[in-house]
């Protein structure tokens, strides 16, 4: 399944599809889709790609924002 979510060096699935050894560098955005066709798109501010402290912020948002959606 997780195979099916990888196209072309982007990834579409849940963190519960990545496969071990998945290589968290590199990540120059983020795309949220909602289901009523709407998208928010998360970059980093300060460079092209995302850092650790970056990538720790932008996972207490959607953490937040799954909670705002339940």
């Amino acid at each position: 399944m997780a195979e099916d979510a990888r196209q072309d060096n982007h990834w579409q699935g849940s963190p519960l599809q990545m496969w071990s050894g998945m290589d968290p560098h590199g990540i120059e955005e983020i795309v949220v889709q909602f289901d009523t066709g709407d998208e928010e798109v998360l970059k980093p501010k300060a460079r092209e790609e995302f850092k650790a402290y970056e990538l720790q912020q932008a996972a207490v948002y959607l953490g937040v924002l799954a909670h705002q959606l339940k």
